[in-house]
């Protein structure tokens, strides 16, 4: 089994997403975030051996704002990612991370196929969407920032042809 790293923008849409969902837990939001990207560079050093843990960065911290457009399938998809990801540390599944993830997919599941499903995380069913949907999340590329010069330039030939169709 391999075992990977997953972004703190995966760890934060988790985290920020479940608050907006309404889902509470014992921990802060912060303590939260920090308590999954802990777990999964646990699993990380442990399946490794603690080789490459010089290339392994710290957790930045959680990015409230991370997530805002991925659907509840997205949630469990990536939920299911990082199960994966931390599942090779030792007490992984004793942890209260692992709880608290699998109560994020839980309502997650929930949302995704409606108030009549069973409370089951996962009662063998498909889930619409859930293969389109991506295995980690990283954050969106930014905006590129606006060339002024290239701006002019367009607005200068709209208006070039404006005064060409006008006469």
């Amino acid at each position: 089994m391999s075992c990977f790293v997953v972004s703190d923008y995966h760890v934060s849409a988790l985290v920020a997403w479940a608050i907006r969902a309404g889902v509470t837990f014992d921990a802060s939001p912060d303590a939260l975030a920090h308590e999954l990207a802990t777990s999964n560079r646990a699993a990380f050093a442990e399946r490794y051996a603690g080789r490459y843990q010089d290339e392994v960065a710290p957790f930045g911290g959680l990015d409230y704002s991370a997530g805002l457009d991925l659907a509840p399938v997205a949630i469990v998809k990536a939920c299911d990612c990082l199960a994966y990801q931390c599942s090779d540390w030792s007490a992984w599944e004793q942890s209260d991370a692992c709880l608290d993830l699998g109560e994020i997919r839980q309502v997650a599941m929930q949302l995704t196929r409606g108030p009549w499903s069973p409370a089951e995380p996962d009662d063998g069913r498909p889930l619409p969407g859930y293969d389109a949907a991506a295995w980690t999340l990283d954050a969106p590329e930014p905006e590129p920032e606006p060339d002024p010069a290239a701006e002019l330039a367009r607005v200068q030939r709209m208006v070039g042809a404006l005064v060409g169709v006008a006469a």
